[in-house]
C-alpha cells in the first residue's frame, strides 16, 4: 500500500530501507518481520498497514534494489545500441561495485539464488528482471549488427545471455572471495571479447570467421 501522507511515506521508506539492509546481509530466510520492526523502529500495525505480508515486502524490495542500481537504470540501458554504450554499461557495473553496491553480491542475484526454489511468484518476478536486462542488451546488439558494427555470424540473443550470466557469476565469486578481482577480470574479458566481435564487422564478409573467437550461433 502506498503512503498517503508525508509522515506515512517516511515510515514506509524507513521500513523498506531497514529491510533492504537486513535482507541483503542475512537473506530473506534469515530476516524476520520482527527484525525489520526492530531495525526500523516501527510496530506491527504500521508494517501491515503498508505491506500485507513478508512476501509483499520482498516484492517491494526487488524494485527498491533496482532503483538503487545505476547500471540497471533505463537511461543507461537505452544506450546499449552502440559499442560505446555497451562499454559504458560494463564500466558502470564495475563502478557500482567499487562504490560498495555489490559488496555482498548482486542484490537481485542474491534474491534469485535464495528464492527461486521457494516462491514461484517471486521467482517469476526476478526472472522478468534478468529477462529485461537480456532483452535490452539483445536489442542493442541487434542494432549494432544491423549497422554493420557487429560480425554477421554473431547471435545477439546468445551473446546477451552470455554477458549477463558472466556478470552475475563474477559478482557471486566477488562476494565469496571478498574481492573485486573476479568482476574486474570478467569485465575486462567481456570488453575484449565484444571488441573482437565488433572489429571490422562492416568490412569482413559474413562467411569469414576470425580464428580463435567464439561463435554464438549453433
Amino acid at each position: 500500500m502506498k503512503a498517503k501522507s508525508t509522515r506515512g511515506a517516511s515510515t514506509r521508506q524507513r521500513i523498506l530501507e531497514s529491510a533492504a539492509k537486513l535482507v541483503y546481509r542475512n537473506g530473506v530466510n534469515g530476516t524476520s518481520v520482527d527484525d525489520v520492526l526492530s531495525a526500523s523502529g516501527t510496530g506491527k500495525s504500521q508494517f501491515y498497514h503498508y505491506f500485507t505480508s513478508k512476501d509483499a515486502l520482498v516484492r517491494e524490495l526487488i524494485q527498491f534494489h533496482l532503483e538503487a542500481m545505476p547500471a540497471a537504470q533505463e537511461a543507461l540501458l537505452s544506450q546499449l545500441g552502440t559499442p560505446a554504450g555497451v562499454f559504458a554499461w560494463l564500466g558502470q557495473i564495475q563502478a557500482d561495485y567499487q562504490a560498495g553496491l555489490y559488496s555482498d553480491g548482486c542484490p537481485i542475484g542474491n534474491l534469485a539464488s535464495e528464492l527461486a526454489a521457494q516462491n514461484e511468484d517471486l521467482r517469476l518476478s526476478l526472472q522478468s528482471i534478468f529477462g529485461h536486462w537480456e532483452a535490452r542488451l539483445t536489442a542493442g546488439l541487434q542494432q549494432m549488427k544491423a549497422k554493420g558494427q557487429l560480425r554477421a555470424d554473431v547471435c545477439p540473443t546468445s551473446l546477451a545471455t552470455f554477458c549477463i550470466a558472466a556478470i552475475e557469476g563474477a559478482l557471486l565469486l566477488a562476494k565469496t572471495e571478498k574481492t573485486g578481482t573476479p568482476l574486474a577480470a570478467t569485465v575486462g574479458q567481456l570488453k575484449a571479447h565484444l571488441q573482437a566481435q565488433m572489429l571490422g564487422a562492416s568490412r569482413r564478409p559474413s562467411t569469414i570467421r576470425r580464428p580463435g573467437t567464439l561463435s554464438f550461433c549453433p
